[in-house]
């Protein structure tokens, strides 16, 4: 029954983490360069060094680009194969998440500490995005799982699982994949003062099963590239972020405080009365182990220089896991005061996804009578005092609204943000184009065409610094461009609304006149000789 109960987990959260994906298109500036690299990567039939643009680019491990490419080779290449990896590590996450907590707490522990997870806000749009973040969930919370099981109950193979875990996410994120599962448990002991453990982590065999899943990869990324794989990769994307800010406005004390109960809507209000009785809470290793776990991964990326709203997302399983045992005690207590912590963040939720009404103009009534349903839903059970059917409500009502919203406000909201439908408009051979200022992978990968950043040389000198190393496209100046334009039929220049000043403030520009416009994206095309 057990393995029956996990497959009807993963293929429901699958269901819902794949429905209407294939009218999501790839979005500028971070989704593109995922799905673009694959692409390269299933081209070219190199399947060791992620490139772009034709170029090696060492911004990430291999693992999420091989996952998509694979995809790719199952579903096509498209926007629907792009996302599928997200999807089924979600939907694997949930369904380990269930797993785990069935194991050290109950059966309806683990069904409540699933729908959590499943519903929370970031998660669950963190689940359709083209990112390695829902795959180093996965692996980063089966390392950190599988160790608390060695910890707990001994046993070699549950700490030889954690170290291959810990290698496969090394191999999604880099470094920070077995960084932090061991920075965590070194201060769970130390905190809990169970120095015998130390004795039983199986360093030793668990670094031998470690090396032999991440090291192959890297050691042949090495011998390939040598001094430039380390450099670029450790030194830029690893080292450099955390200790020069990419966005210096974020890197504020309280950012993650914030973001982070945020992130786990409609279910925050639970994570602030745990907080409020952590002290009575605190009363076994296992919720002493859950919590410095998300503790730990807040302080590590509180301290980096280069925060992101996607760092502490590992941190929501445990926090879901927590929330899930909260609410199977609130279930036993029945007190009505309690599950306010749980209705009224609900129904503020609710009321906020209305907020997207602006880009469901065709199903706003939809919307309004979903949302209506809900709040009259969620007010009837907290107020006739059916308390134990909320959290299940209130899933629901989130699968519900939200699969709403992704057809109807999240697909119109992505076009925006992509080339898409510009990349329609090109002739499918015999033109040149050119990107003028922020540039936009996405009408490459839409094209499969390349396009060249246009610079001058004075701009070049200007715009590097530490992070210059990030950008690897390619890069043509403007008289070059015009000169290699002149021998196509046709020529073209993709522009932001932003730039478009002073794109046409250059001595060429009176050439082009504007063809199609994708909200700020507008499309230049070369008039006609005369």
């Amino acid at each position: 029954m057990q393995g029956i109960r996990l497959t009807l987990i993963f293929l429901v959260a699958l269901m819902c983490y794949v429905t209407f994906n294939g009218s999501i298109a790839v979005t500028d500036p971070v989704e593109s360069n995922y799905a673009l690299t694959a692409k390269e990567m299933l081209e070219s039939g190199d399947w060791l060094s992620p490139r772009i643009y034709g170029q090696y680019w060492f911004d990430k491990p291999v693992m999420i680009y091989w996952l998509i490419a694979l995809s790719y080779k199952l579903f096509g290449i498209n926007e629907f194969a792009a996302r599928f990896p997200a999807g089924v590590f979600s939907a694997a996450s949930v369904t380990l998440l269930y797993w785990f907590a069935g194991k050290v707490y109950n059966r309806q522990t683990a069904w409540l500490a699933a729908l959590v997870l499943a519903t929370s806000l970031e998660f669950w749009v963190l689940a359709r995005m083209i990112i390695t973040d829902a795959v180093l969930l996965f692996f980063n919370s089966a390392a950190m799982a599988l160790f608390f099981l060695g910890l707990s109950e001994g046993g070699t193979v549950w700490y030889w699982a954690a170290y291959a875990a810990a290698g496969m996410a090394v191999l999604t994120k880099g470094p920070v994949g077995i960084v932090l599962p061991g920075l965590t448990v070194f201060v769970y002991i130390v905190l809990t003062r169970q120095w015998r453990l130390f004795c039983r982590l199986r360093i030793f065999s668990g670094l031998a099963v470690f090396l032999l899943v991440a090291g192959p990869w890297y050691a042949l990324m090495y011998f390939a590239h040598g001094r430039d794989f380390i450099d670029t990769f450790l030194g830029l994307h690893n080292y450099l972020r955390a200790t020069v800010s990419e966005h210096p406005k974020d890197n504020v004390f309280y950012y993650y405080l914030v973001l982070f109960p945020v992130s786990l809507l409609p279910w925050t209000g639970l994570l602030f009365k745990f907080l409020k009785d952590i002290r009575q809470e605190l009363s076994s290793p296992l919720a002493a182990y859950l919590v410095v776990w998300p503790g730990v991964m807040l302080l590590f990326y509180t301290l980096m220089a280069t925060k992101y709203p996607t760092y502490v997302f590992p941190a929501s399983f445990p926090a879901a896991l927590l929330m899930g045992k909260l609410l199977y005690q609130m279930r036993q207590r029945e007190k009505r005061s309690e599950w306010l912590w749980l209705s009224v963040p609900a129904l503020l939720v609710v009321v906020g996804m209305l907020a997207g009404r602006s880009y469901i103009a065709d199903s706003r009534i939809l919307l309004y009578i979903l949302a209506a349903v809900t709040i009259g839903a969620l007010l009837w059970l907290q107020f006739i005092g059916k308390f134990s059917r909320l959290p299940e409500m209130t899933a629901l009502a989130v699968v519900v609204l939200s699969l709403v919203l992704v057809s109807t406000a999240l697909a119109p909201l992505a076009a925006t943000r992509s080339a898409k439908a510009l990349a329609g408009v090109l002739p499918p051979s015999g033109y040149a184009i050119g990107a003028y200022g922020e540039y936009a992978a996405s009408m490459v990968f839409y094209s499969g065409h390349i396009m060249p950043l246009l610079v001058t040389g004075q701009e070049e000198a200007g715009k590097q610094s530490v992070w210059s190393g990030k950008y690897t496209m390619p890069k043509e100046t403007f008289a070059d461009y015009v000169a290699r334009s002149e021998l196509e039929p046709q020529a073209f220049i993709l522009t932001k609304g932003r730039d478009e000043q002073s794109f046409r403030s250059q001595s060429w520009a009176s050439d082009y006149t504007p063809v199609a416009v994708q909200h700020d994206m507008i499309l230049y095309q070369r008039q006609a000789y005369r």
